[in-house]
């Protein structure tokens, strides 16, 4: 009895949410796909993890991004939300790496708008390290613990680990979201990149149930 109690007790605030905006059904190969290799996300009990593999070069990222922000205002507790930038070509790289830099010195959730506006609405180059430094140090970090992060093993680890995930997801392009690291959906199944998180959304709820169901028995 315990156990069914704490497994309604984390499905209600993802009910509340889905409640909001009520939704079809979701259906398998219509608005996601299960990973052929799923990826351990090393969640906690009743955790549910939602990943975007997206990339600051990506001129539908942002434009996806208020929708990102929008939905981690609301989101239940029991959610956690990862991004994971993805080098897709060499010239991505260092924009990739100033992703995990800035994620290392606790500044990318911060700087996220910020670097999508200069790449996207400002058209500045933010295509070598010494660039996106002076940049980041406009925004107040500090350069040299930048630069430091940027050349360092730990970032560069973390960028090809990007490039690894978005092959084990079969991810060709972002944004992009896994649930659980098992689901996936894009833009053009969800029916819009807008629409992703709807589906994401969708798919937490029917982990948390499924699990519920297993707690019963």
């Amino acid at each position: 009895m315990k156990s069914m109690l704490f497994a309604l007790t984390l499905l209600l605030p993802m009910s509340a949410v889905l409640a909001e905006s009520p939704a079809k059904p979701i259906e398998e190969m219509v608005q996601y796909e299960v990973v052929n290799n799923p990826v351990n996300v090393n969640a906690a009990p009743g955790e549910i993890v939602v990943q975007e593999l997206f990339s600051y070069n990506c001129g539908h990222c942002h434009h996806f991004e208020p929708t990102v922000q929008a939905w981690l205002a609301k989101k239940p507790a029991n959610v956690r939300f990862e991004r994971i930038e993805v080098a897709f070509n060499p010239s991505w790289v260092p924009l990739s790496k100033a992703y995990y830099a800035l994620k290392q010195l606790g500044k990318a959730e911060e700087l996220n708008t910020a670097i999508f506006d200069a790449v996207h609405k400002e058209r500045r180059p933010l295509n070598t390290p010494e660039l996106i430094a002076d940049f980041v140090a406009s925004k107040g970090v500090d350069r040299e613990a930048f630069l430091k992060a940027y050349g360092g093993f730990v970032v560069d680890s973390e960028m090809r680990r990007g490039v690894q995930l978005a092959r084990q997801y079969d991810v060709h392009g972002v944004p992009a979201i896994v649930v659980q690291g098992k689901y996936r959906t894009e833009g053009d199944l969800a029916g819009g990149n807008a629409k992703m998180l709807e589906v994401a959304d969708a798919l937490a709820a029917k982990i948390m149930a499924d699990s519920s169901s297993k707690a019963v028995k």
